[in-house]
């Protein structure tokens, strides 16, 4: 799993203002907070002793809220005007000489936050990442706790984006250490990078809080406890938090699909029908493997009609792939549920898609069977001329028994003679030989 593709950590960093009165931008207006909703995050034998992450009595430092020298505000806002015309380079310098010449721990804080912010814009988080740990270093008593909180989760993030993972960690780390409140985006990226690690027992928990604390159900972080349950082979975890995605997000199909697939793993075959066959009826079905997967769960089931009508059905879609061993496998089903004439038809297509007669005899005896001798002998002709068959003397047997359904004695005796070569067919067509010879006599009495 790709797990850095799960999610986007944004950038808090242009909140604040320098002092009196010289804020760089005004405060964007806070949207309405949408209701939270009380996610339900499966109980498993990996979640069941999730502790919290963060400790809800920790008390946060309050800081005084500090303004800049009026002549350091003056040349921060002459590098930040340079910075909003793009002249990233001349920027960066100017903050830099500010910098490494005040004594000023505030502005050391605040001169280093806006070095990281000029090669954010630029997408360099390399150079970005260095100043925003200074300013973090630096801005402890300065920097208002939440400021700290966002820059140092965003610190973690870029360390994730350039493949750091350990000290990513280590920011999370201190993120949680300095937090009272939950934040899912934090659970995240911190399951996500526990997880990229390879450390998938570690990054189960987290991920819960993810889902647990959300606003409403976070599919990534849901995906996140999946993975760790499957490749844990927590496999009745993994089909609790399959049900519960399911419910939240009921038109991913690859849900279904996932729990129809665990229940068949687990041989419970019942669950993975229902599943499948729920799949079905809502018009999931959009792939050769849903149909054959369904189909093949029919089968298992003893379903034989069932079996063959959802193999049937997609070869007519043209989505299962029209093949001799398709329409073999919907013959066959069709033959076991006595649907005699539907299993005729699936041999026919199933012959013509092969060189060999054995289809065809196939086919020629359950024409035999309904009654259909005329169409059954050029059926067992079929079959021998095409050849290759497992056992040629069946066709000249029942080819011999089709002549006697047509009163064709001549014709019977001569297959029937063709079937004595066949040792496994000589003493039974012996036998029918002599019936047919009476039955030839009796006739001609008549």
């Amino acid at each position: 799993m790709n797990t850095k593709n799960l999610l986007y950590v944004p950038l808090f960093l242009l909140s604040g203002a320098l002092g009196s009165g010289a804020a760089i931008a005004a405060d964007a207006p806070k949207a309405k907070a949408k209701p939270k909703i009380d996610v339900v995050v499966p109980l498993t034998n990996l979640t069941k002793n999730c502790k919290p992450l963060v400790n809800k009595k920790l008390k946060i430092p309050k800081v005084a809220m500090r303004g800049l020298p009026e002549r350091a505000h003056k040349r921060i806002s002459r590098a930040l005007e340079k910075l909003a015309e793009e002249n990233y380079a001349e920027a960066i310098e100017m903050l830099k000489k500010l910098f490494n010449s005040t004594k000023d721990q505030n502005v050391k804080a605040t001169v280093a936050r806006y070095i990281g912010i000029a090669f954010a814009q630029q997408n360099d988080t390399l150079g970005a990442t260095p100043y925003f740990e200074q300013a973090l270093d630096i801005g402890k008593g300065y920097m208002q706790p939440n400021e700290m909180q966002d820059l140092t989760q965003n610190v973690a993030s870029m360390h994730y984006s350039n493949d750091n993972k350990a000290a990513a960690l280590k920011f999370l780390k201190r993120w949680l250490d300095n937090s009272n409140k939950d934040n899912d985006q934090v659970y995240l990226l911190y399951a996500a990078i526990l997880a990229d690690s390879n450390k998938l027992r570690e990054a189960v928990c987290p991920a819960y809080w993810a889902a647990k604390t959300a606003s409403k159900p976070l599919k990534s972080a849901f995906g996140l406890l999946l993975n760790g349950h499957f490749e844990l082979k927590d496999y009745d975890g993994s089909i609790a938090v399959l049900k519960q995605l399911i419910q939240y997000f009921p038109t991913e199909k690859r849900y279904w699909r996932n729990l129809a697939s665990i229940y068949s793993s687990q041989d419970k075959i019942e669950d993975a029908l229902v599943v499948s066959e729920m799949f079905y009826v809502m018009g999931y079905m959009e792939n050769e493997n849903d149909y054959k997967q369904l189909s093949s769960l029919f089968a298992y089931s003893d379903i034989a009609f069932r079996t063959a009508e959802i193999l049937k059905e997609g070869i007519d879609k043209g989505i299962v792939e029209d093949t001799e061993k398709n329409w073999k496998n919907i013959a066959s089903n069709y033959h076991v549920a006595s649907e005699l004439n539907k299993a005729i038809d699936a041999y026919g297509r199933s012959a013509a898609k092969t060189k060999t007669g054995e289809n065809d005899l196939k086919r020629a005896e359950l024409l035999a069977d309904t009654e259909k001798f005329k169409q059954a002998i050029a059926g067992f002709n079929t079959a021998l001329e095409k050849g290759s068959l497992k056992d040629p003397g069946k066709a000249h047997f029942r080819k011999g028994l089709s002549y006697l359904g047509l009163k064709q004695y001549n014709s019977a005796i001569a297959a029937l003679d063709k079937a004595t070569k066949y040792k496994k067919w000589r003493k039974q067509a012996v036998q029918w030989t002599g019936y047919v010879k009476n039955q030839k006599a009796n006739a001609a009495k008549l």
